[in-house]
Parts: structure tokens; sequence; C-alpha cells
């Protein structure tokens, strides 16, 4: 890879132009801004920390871009140099709760993509000696593994300066403008063909739509508003899960997935899924230090069919992961105009849940004399997906974040959500011969075999009968899971149609509206087909 020509303006990459057009298309919002939020505890200098930014935004080049429509063309136009202040705010005497909502409220601004500054930093001070710093960026610009790298090159500025040196980062062999040019010179013809077949073989089939049940009926038109619930789990349990993770010979990625999948399926009803997550998309040595949206995103198909062992589970998962890393090179934007899947503007074209394992390099921006630890924040308010679990480590323990989209969901099904999930964490790793429809017995809270989102209670009209209510199932979503009875599933069209036909066939032997029928059957799909109907 070579550097481009010394020119201030270079093609976008295939992630800022599908960026850019959804940005277009629904209108700027908060949903793709990428947030680093710090605590550090300790004797701080802002002046210090305002020039340490400085170094870092002459060192990247992707600090200083903006997309611009030239000619019809979208381009990345860089500036030769940018001044970005470091915006204090004083929050001393305030409390937790109020910082932890400002910088809630700091993370919603609302970038222009053609004006820029596409970054903005801010040192909010709760007291002489803790502050909480945060950067924040769109997306075009950066991604989560950008985020670890603005935090260690930032603060090894710091540091030298607070030594009484100057910042001396090794020089960066290329710059993302770089990178945009050399894929659209290499991802073409062959090379592209060759990811697309393998796609195409993988994605052959899937669901269109993952169907948890929801609090509330699926918007004609998804909307972005979002919340988030962090769940931690305790060190005892993150080191648990890494011993599980020696012995089946897989990464805590593959685990934490495969508990997930196991979770969705659960709550859905559906044994194949197809899950999201962001790869970092740096295979090449040279970008490993360079700030930029390189991340590709992967659709992950998990296959849960025939009950398998969670370690047989966690075996298919680990094949496929392996098999999608080695096609990672094909951008999701490309995936989706291959495929061209049935549009809705409902919902998320191919997956509408997505994992993340976040790898933030807390270590390398110790600074003597200063802790260094995540930020406890309020949610930007948006949410890109139905559902997202970012699992990020820190100090042992395991922080689960899920951010969910607040049409579709309640905060307490969210709550639930993460606590069932820790359950089947806990049974996984307590015996991973466990067939997956066994794991994590339900408690009190969760239906037999299976359990949906739980949401708040809600009075219902004394008037309609359960036939009616199942009724109103069958004709919003169909497809939906109805009933979960050990290894059996049925939908709500199925249940439906079995009910219908026993209705006819009890007509036919005389019953009348009125006419009491008695049922004798354990307890099955069949039994409550056999009520409704």
């Amino acid at each position: 890879m070579s550097e481009a020509a010394s020119t201030q303006q270079f093609p976008c990459s295939f992630a800022q132009q599908r960026l850019w057009f959804l940005e277009q298309l629904e209108g700027p919002g908060a949903a793709y801004n990428v947030r680093l939020a710090v605590r550090l505890r300790g004797a701080l200098d802002a002046g210090l920390m305002q020039q340490a930014l400085d170094a870092l935004v002459a060192r990247h080049e992707a600090l200083r871009t903006t997309l611009q429509q030239r000619e019809g063309v979208l381009l990345q136009v860089v500036a030769d140099a940018l001044q970005l202040p470091l915006e204090l705010v004083d929050m001393e005497g305030q409390g937790e709760l109020a910082l932890r909502r400002e910088v809630g409220r700091l993370s919603r601004h609302v970038f222009d993509l053609a004006e820029g500054p596409l970054l903005r930093a801010w040192l909010l001070r709760a007291a002489a000696d803790d502050h909480v710093l945060l950067l924040l960026s769109h997306h075009v610009i950066s991604d989560a593994w950008s985020s670890g790298l603005l935090f260690r090159d930032l603060m090894a500025s710091y540091r030298a300066l607070r030594d009484g040196g100057e910042p001396q980062l090794p020089e960066l062999p290329v710059q993302y403008a770089d990178y945009a040019a050399w894929q659209r010179e290499w991802l073409q013809g062959e090379v592209l063909e060759q990811q697309l077949a393998w796609w195409r073989k993988t994605l052959e089939g899937a669901p269109p739509l993952l169907e948890l049940p929801t609090d509330r009926p699926r918007p004609a038109l998804q909307g972005y508003r979002g919340d988030r619930w962090t769940h931690i789990l305790p060190a005892a349990l993150v080191g648990e899960l890494h011993a599980l993770c020696r012995r089946e010979g897989c990464t805590p990625f593959m685990t934490l997935l495969a508990v997930f999948a196991v979770l969705l399926a659960r709550h859905a009803g559906q044994e194949d899924l197809v899950i999201g997550t962001p790869i970092a998309g740096r295979r090449r040595t040279e970008l490993e230090a360079v700030v930029g949206f390189f991340a590709n995103t992967l659709a992950l198909r998990v296959d849960l069919s025939g009950n398998p062992g969670f370690d047989a589970l966690l075996a298919r998962v680990r094949r496929g992961a392996l098999a999608a890393y080695a096609h990672q090179d094909l951008p999701f934007e490309k995936l989706v105009e291959a495929l061209r899947p049935a549009r809705s503007l409902s919902h998320a074209p191919i997956f509408q849940v997505m994992f993340i394992l976040q790898n933030t390099p807390w270590e390398a921006g110790a600074v003597p004399g200063l802790v260094v630890e995540p930020a406890e924040t309020d949610a930007i308010g948006s949410a890109k997906f139905d559902l997202t679990l970012s699992a990020t480590e820190f100090a042992g323990e395991l922080w689960l974040g899920f951010e969910y989209n607040s049409d579709l969901f309640a905060a307490d099904s969210i709550r639930h959500l993460a606590a069932h999930f820790e359950r089947l964490l806990r049974a996984a790793i307590a015996d991973p011969a466990t067939a997956i429809d066994e794991l994590a017995v339900p408690d009190a809270g969760e239906a037999d075999g299976g359990s949906a989102v739980q949401g708040a209670v809600r009075p219902l009209d004394p008037g309609l009968g359960v036939h009616h209510l199942v009724l109103a199932q069958v004709a919003q979503r169909p497809d939906a899971c109805a009933i979960v009875c050990g290894t059996q599933r049925w939908s709500y069209a199925e249940l439906d149609d079995w009910s219908a036909a026993l209705a006819a066939r009890l007509q036919a032997l005389g019953a009348a509206p009125g006419s009491v029928v008695g049922i004798a059957l354990e307890r099955s799909p069949q039994m409550l087909g056999a009520v409704l109907g």
C-alpha cells in the first residue's frame, strides 16, 4: 500500500459512502456517534491535555476530514490543520447523577459531515483531582479500535508533556485516505466475486427477521430512539469464562456469542439466527495504528437446530466465526447490494441484533499519579439495531452493555434479558455438555420451557378473551414463536391453523357454539390448540 497523491481530496471508502447515504436518507442524528468516556482520578493539567489533543489531531488525518459532494462525487476533504478546543465543563459539587447526565447530553451532539469537525473533546471537572474525559467522533472517521488508539496516543503525548518533553509518537506509514484508495483499487473483479460467492452460500435461506417478542408493536418506519442498560459480571465468573475457553479451545468472543445465541433463541423461538458483529478490518500491519473507519460488519449465522449440547454449539459457532473471518474483506454494504434482501422500512436488512466484544486498551493510557477507568454515563439515546450487546472487560470484570431500541422494548424487559444472559452463562460453564434447551432452568419470572421478553404488566381489556389476543398476534406477526414445549416450537400461524382445523372437525361432529367439549391431553402445544379451538 503506497501513499496517495499529496492532495486534500480523496475518494471515500465503501463504508463512509454507506453512512453518508444513510444520513441523507434519514437525516442527521446521533445514532452513529462513537464515544469514549474515561474517568481520570488524580492531578490533571488541562493546558497540557490541550497540547496533547493538538498533537493527536496533527497525527491523524481522519480527525481533520469531512465528507463533501463535489461535482456529484463524494470525497474525503482533509484540512491541512485544525484547531480543536478541549472544551472545559465545570461540574464540581453537582453530584454523580448530574455528571453522568451531562456526559450523556454532550454525547448526543449532531455532527455536520460536510462542515465538521467530526471530533469533539470535553473535559468535565468533578473536583480538582477528578475529571471525565469525553472524546466523541462520527463513525465516518472512527470506530471502536480507533477510540482505543485515540486514548493511547493522547495519553502518551500528555505523559511526555507532563515529564517536560515533547510528544514523540512514531510516524504513520499511511493514513486513512490511502486505505480508501487502495480498497477501491483492490476490491473488484475475481477478489470481489470470491468473497461474494461465499457469503451468498452462507446466508442462503436465512430468516430475514429475528422475531424477538417486543413490549410495543414494531413501527412501520424504523426509529432509532434507544437506551442502554449495563450489567456487570463479577471477576470470579469472568475467570471461569476464560477457563472454559481454554478447555474448549475457543475465544471469549465465541463463547459469549454462543450464550447470546441461546438467549435469543430461547426468547424468539428460532433455531436459525443471524447476528451482526463488527471486525477491526485491519489485516495489514501498517493500518494497526491508523485512526479511521476500518471496521467491517460480519453477518454470523448460528445454527441451534437439534438441541445440541452447549459444547457442541460452541464448536459450531467457532467454525462459523473462523470461516467468516477468512471472508471478512467484503464490505457489508457490498453484501447488502449483492443479496438484495426484501427491504422493509421497519427493520434493518440481514440482521437486527448485534454482538460486540470491546478491547479498549485502558492500561495503554496509564500515567503515574492518574487512575484511569471507564466512566459511567447516560445512554446516547439512540440505537442502530433492535438490540446490541457490547461486552467490555475491565479490572477483571465484564461490563455488558445492552443497547436497545426503546420504540420496541421497555427497560424492565432488557434488565430481565441481562439477568437471563448471566444465568445461561453460569449454566454453560457449570456443565458445557448440557443440551441448550435445558440450560438455566427458568425461574419464577420466566415461562416454562422458555420465556418471552418480560415487560411491564399492562391491564387487559376485560372484554377480550384469550382467543382474541392470540388472533391479534396471528395478524401482527404470524411467524413469531407462540409456544415452546421441549424441542417443539409452534408459530402463531401454526397454532391458529391447528385450532381452526380442530374447530372445523368438532363442528362436523355436531358441536355448536356454547357446546361443552372435554379435553383429556397432556401439557402440549396440541392442548393449547384444543383450548383455542
